[in-house]
């Protein structure tokens, strides 16, 4: 986390770089399907400094709330479940640069909380995870000492990513390293522009399983 109580140039910086992030939704496929999971209980969790699929989804007439790990109880709160349309910033957001988790550092008031450690690492052990657009997210520190390294007996139940498949070799060690996780990788083909279509036939076949 920065620290600094009053980051008023870094925050200017923030602020010019996420301006009207609105205007730049360029899948919006891809949220309106995120937003199906969210309806039918899914829970979100992401490493990303903007509030996009928040706007996305206020602009849908849906309650979004943005959240970061600092405020305890509100994260309880949402891995409970009490939170419907709750997304979780683990790295913090933009529009609160002091609570930004920006290196290694900024990790330790989060991991040396064992409530909501424990909260999350259940999470991982009750649910399945799908990783999208997230390739490095498995090299984050935060979510390594989260979930991957400390959570264990989890054989039994299934977690996937989805990613680009442009290099054969490449996508197989992936599929190898992470199997090793208990992350199962998914190609959903080998151009992005495949991803929003993908994705929003995933949601349709989950819904579809879902449904009574």
């Amino acid at each position: 986390r920065t620290g600094d109580t009053k980051p008023n140039f870094f925050q200017d910086c923030l602020m010019e770089v996420f301006d009207d992030l609105e205007q730049h939704i360029q899948n919006p496929v891809v949220l309106q399907s995120i937003l199906r999971l969210m309806e039918r209980g899914t829970m979100v969790l992401t490493t990303n400094y903007d509030n996009l699929l928040e706007i996305f989804g206020q602009q849908q007439g849906k309650p979004m709330e943005s959240l970061d790990l600092k405020d305890k109880d509100k994260v309880l709160q949402w891995a409970t479940g009490h939170i419907k349309y709750g997304v979780l910033h683990i790295h913090g957001l933009y529009t609160d640069p002091c609570g930004m988790v920006l290196d290694p550092s900024g990790y330790k008031d989060v991991t040396q909380d064992p409530e909501v450690m424990e909260t999350l690492q259940n999470l991982y052990r009750t649910k399945s995870f799908l990783f999208l657009g997230c390739g490095e997210t498995l090299r984050d520190q935060i979510f390594q000492a989260l979930f991957l390294y400390t959570v264990k007996n989890k054989v039994d139940l299934e977690h996937y990513m989805l990613v680009l498949k442009e290099n054969e070799d490449h996508f197989f060690k992936l599929q190898a390293d992470m199997l090793l996780h208990g992350i199962k990788v998914v190609s959903y083909g080998d151009s992005f522009k495949q991803f929003p279509e993908y994705v929003q036939d995933l949601t349709a076949q989950i819904c579809k399983q879902r449904s009574p």
